[in-house]
């Protein structure tokens, strides 16, 4: 399969994802404790079908500043909602959305390359989240794909 047919098949397998809301909250656990106390996060807000964010921003905010994308040309701007401000400065930790993930942790993301294009210009410790339904077979990777360090499951945490 090309990156668009797993897009669409594994868009559709992450809707289906059975019992949800456990699977997000061993995905949350594990995501907090691996942040700990990091001063800044980079977090992105989630869609339908994604790992929900909600509660992850919620509790992140608590100890640390959190960013959100605000999506402008080709790149991304890091907004606090909190604070009301933007910021240039790399997150010590960025949260990446994703459809589908393979065992060397490539990631299949939205198509715009968005992330990729962040995390190759930025320093920081990169973590995908997914349910474990998202892992697909290998995939062709381009030059400009990048890497999480890990991926979050809820059964799992890979590490590069």
């Amino acid at each position: 399969m090309d990156k668009s047919e797993i897009r669409r098949s594994y868009k559709a397998i992450r809707r289906e994802v059975k019992d949800r809301e456990n699977k997000e909250r061993a995905i949350a656990e594990k995501l907090l404790s691996v942040i700990g106390e990091a001063n800044s996060v980079f977090c992105y807000e989630s869609l339908p079908g994604e790992v929900s964010t909600a509660d992850i921003i919620a509790s992140i905010s608590e100890h640390a500043d959190v960013y959100v994308p605000i999506v402008e040309g080709s790149g991304m701007k890091l907004y606090s909602r909190s604070k009301d401000v933007y910021t240039d400065k790399p997150c010590d930790i960025t949260v990446v959305p994703l459809i589908a993930f393979d065992k060397d942790l490539n990631r299949i993301g939205f198509g715009g390359g968005y992330y990729d294009r962040y995390l190759a210009a930025h320093k920081t410790l990169a973590i995908g989240i997914a349910f474990d339904e998202q892992e697909c077979e290998k995939f062709a990777v381009e030059a400009t794909d990048i890497r999480p360090d890990m991926i979050i499951t809820p059964t799992r945490i890979l590490r590069r």
